[in-house]
């Protein structure tokens, strides 16, 4: 039988009850989030949107970085039987105006105050936009709108009621200028895994926004699915800290991203020594196969980057520079390609 995405959730919170699923760096700590805790987050985001009548098929969109709270209102419009709508945080205020518009959103959540500014600045033209929500108060204390709200409230209006009937077939995801319906995301997820091979044990480190299909299709929903623990930046400029500390054995980026990690350590060895640049050149020529070179030079290189538990590296679309495959390879790391 065929599953929806809400379906998936329910069927694995039942099983996985108190397990982690979602970690997030918050003030040098990581806090985990259970599966019960989020299976409660998404229905409770799913019932405060019934209760402002946010209809089956309905777009809801989101403005933010890539946090659990994101993850939650992602699952939560899915689980209202709405389609979900994830814009990158640094579009532009005319850009967003335009995705809103094409997509007829009717609730937006806005992470912090720089994106409420962005939605105030575009409602007035996106004539279906009839709520925002604020994801993260901070600097809004005296803030009042009458079309807009806290998070906290918009949740607390919430009325558990009788679940959504929704079918594999009914839309889900819009992804650029796609919208897929349960049954193709979860295919997508499926296909996915074939290749990845993802499991129960993994971890992985969340670093592109919800809007790239490699974070939403192959990153959160693969995870979900394979019982994959994701873990969130405490904020942007952490990335490289937190990819250190963490070691994921799932590590999903986009081809500037595996760009910047081989300058980074190519940097690094130019500024060394000449019996230290001599040193790495020989190791990476040498590759992980090599166990002096392996012991010598490698293995701290991937401690460096956070890589010495990987397991599966993967991109969207097209591989990096061959610079850069071939680089991460003598590392012991070959990254897949997958298709978006």
């Amino acid at each position: 039988m065929e599953l929806t995405l809400p379906d998936l959730l329910a069927q694995r919170a039942a099983a996985n009850g108190t397990a982690v699923v979602l970690r997030k760096k918050d003030r040098g700590l990581w806090k985990t989030v259970t599966w019960a805790d989020l299976d409660s987050r998404r229905r409770a985001v799913a019932a405060a949107l019934q209760a402002v009548e946010f209809r089956q098929g309905d777009v809801a969109g989101l403005l933010s970085e890539t946090t659990p709270d994101a993850v939650y209102v992602d699952l939560g419009i899915l689980s209202a039987g709405g389609v979900s709508l994830a814009l990158h945080p640094e579009e532009e205020a005319e850009q967003v105006r335009a995705i809103l518009r094409d997509s007829g959103c009717r609730v937006l959540f806005v992470e912090n105050e720089e994106q409420l500014d962005k939605a105030l600045t575009v409602r007035e033209s996106c004539p279906a936009l009839t709520r925002i929500v604020i994801l993260d108060m901070k600097g809004l204390r005296e803030f009042s709108d009458a079309g807009c709200e806290s998070f906290d409230s918009f949740v607390d209006c919430g009325v558990a009621g009788d679940p959504v009937a929704i079918r594999p077939d009914h839309p889900a995801v819009r992804l650029d200028d796609r919208t897929l319906t349960h049954a193709e995301v979860l295919a997508m997820v499926t296909d996915a895994n074939k290749q990845l091979g993802a499991c129960s044990g993994d971890e992985r480190l969340a670093v592109l926004p919800m809007s790239d299909p490699l974070e939403r299709i192959h990153g959160l929903y693969l995870a979900l699915d394979a019982g994959v623990v994701s873990n969130y930046l405490e904020s942007p400029e952490t990335a490289r800290e937190n990819l250190q500390e963490l070691k994921p054995t799932l590590f999903g980026a986009d081809t500037e991203a595996w760009t910047r990690l081989h300058a980074r350590i190519a940097a690094g060895a130019a500024a060394a020594t000449r019996l230290q640049r001599m040193l790495y050149n020989w190791a990476i020529r040498a590759g992980s196969g090599n166990p002096i070179a392996n012991a010598l030079v490698l293995r701290a290189v991937r401690r460096e980057l956070g890589m010495d538990r990987l397991r599966v590296a993967y991109v969207a679309g097209n591989k990096p520079p061959t610079e850069v495959t071939d680089w991460a390879a003598a590392l012991g790391v070959s990254i897949q390609p997958v298709k978006t």
